[in-house]
């Protein structure tokens, strides 16, 4: 079999065992170079094949290879590396753990590419984000293996400039079409078959899914139950009218808008992660008093399994973390609202592994601050927002 007839077959077989992949392999271009050692790829979706050096694989094999090139380019390996600013020494460790990432996604039965790192080789178990892999699994030395631009974004001498045509590339915008294609192929695939495997799924869910900053949310959750409070403007005889005549023996009442009454209740179980905790209190700070609300007139409950007395602090870092126990918030919600002046607005920090009270307190609006990665469902009733960790911290990525 000549080599261009070993590709077609490859590229078929790889469309035929993975279906939800077909529009983005058969975007792929070609290039014969002598310069690659086996296989690489660009983020152009071109793959330079060294002809000499795979002639004598077999079919699947160049198509998992092919595969693999899929996967660098739909997970955004190489921009996720330039996120990270990865120096030239950690490359093939970034490779490495790129491919034990989109290797959890291999069908059974199916070899691994060759020379590519498996979870089980970095010490780690499966079904990891591949920034995991990079920074808590172990350096492989005996095998490196470098898999193109198409993984970590730094140009190789085989890279073909820029397509400036449609026949020499994928251009960025196109990448993005194929993209959400695959997505929506892999997501369908699961309906009718269940057979994506998970890492794939998920990456499609979270592409196809909206995502909002928590930030943002918090901020417009936080706004809204201000001025829904601060809006109801109200006639009182605390304060004379302005235009009571001194002469007058009647009492004018006036305008009034009231302040409002805030509470957090703080999950202090021993599962919280510590580093959230103090983000998302940071954060409520800051909106609070942008909403003119001062963090020292609002009551905090810490609560594990019972809640603690109610604490009035200048600011969020002053708070005395009382618990460390079990967990069961709907003792913080009690106490909270129990306490005179009841809140108007109820704010609920945790990680969500708490039991809930079966309907939502009285003339409070209730909003749950979720904490971490996945948190479980909320009771109906209950506004819910959840924090998860930035880039920054190597967790937040956008996509497996």
């Amino acid at each position: 079999m000549n080599p261009k007839d070993q590709i077609s077959a490859a590229r078929l077989w790889a469309a035929y065992s993975y279906p939800y992949l077909a529009s983005a392999l058969f975007a792929l271009r070609v290039v014969p170079d002598d310069k690659v050692d086996q296989i690489a790829g660009d983020e152009y979706f071109r793959v330079y094949i060294n002809y000499d050096s795979a002639n004598d694989w077999p079919v699947d094999v160049l198509g998992v290879e092919l595969i693999h090139q899929v996967g660098h380019l739909l997970r955004g390996h190489a921009s996720r590396a330039r996120e990270l600013e990865l120096r030239p020494s950690d490359l093939y460790r970034w490779v490495d753990a790129m491919d034990a990432e989109l290797n959890d996604d291999l069908l059974d039965g199916h070899a691994l590419p060759k020379g590519s790192a498996s979870p089980e080789e970095l010490g780690l178990p499966k079904s990891l984000f591949g920034e995991e892999y990079f920074y808590r699994g172990t350096t492989r030395t005996a095998t490196q293996r470098d898999c193109g631009s198409s993984a970590h974004g730094n140009p190789r001498p085989w890279d073909e400039p820029p397509p400036r045509q449609r026949k020499d590339g994928v251009t960025a915008e196109e990448k993005e079409l194929i993209r959400q294609r695959v997505a929506s192929d892999a997501l369908a695939h699961h309906r009718n078959h269940g057979s994506t495997p998970a890492g794939m799924l998920r990456w499609a869910n979270s592409l196809l899914t909206p995502q909002v900053d928590w930030r943002a949310e918090l901020g417009a959750k936080l706004r809204q139950g201000i001025a829904e409070i601060t809006g109801a403007v109200d006639y009182s005889y605390q304060r004379p009218n302005r235009r009571q005549s001194f002469a007058s023996k009647v009492i004018l009442p006036n305008l009034r808008a009231p302040a409002p009454e805030v509470s957090i209740v703080l999950d202090t179980s021993a599962s919280m992660n510590e580093e959230l905790l103090a983000d998302a209190l940071s954060e409520i700070d800051g909106l609070l008093s942008t909403g003119g609300v001062r963090f020292e007139s609002v009551r905090v409950f810490t609560c594990d399994s019972e809640a603690g007395f109610p604490q009035k602090v200048r600011k969020a870092s002053d708070i005395q973390l009382i618990g460390g126990g079990g967990t069961d918030l709907s003792q913080g919600i009690l106490a909270a609202v129990q306490t005179r002046p009841s809140p108007d607005l109820l704010l609920v920090v945790t990680d969500g592994g708490t039991l809930w009270p079966e309907s939502p307190p009285r003339r409070t609006r209730t909003v749950a601050v979720l904490v971490g990665e996945d948190p479980p469902n909320t009771p109906d009733w209950l506004e819910r927002i959840v924090v998860k960790e930035s880039v920054n911290r190597n967790r937040d990525w956008a996509a497996k």
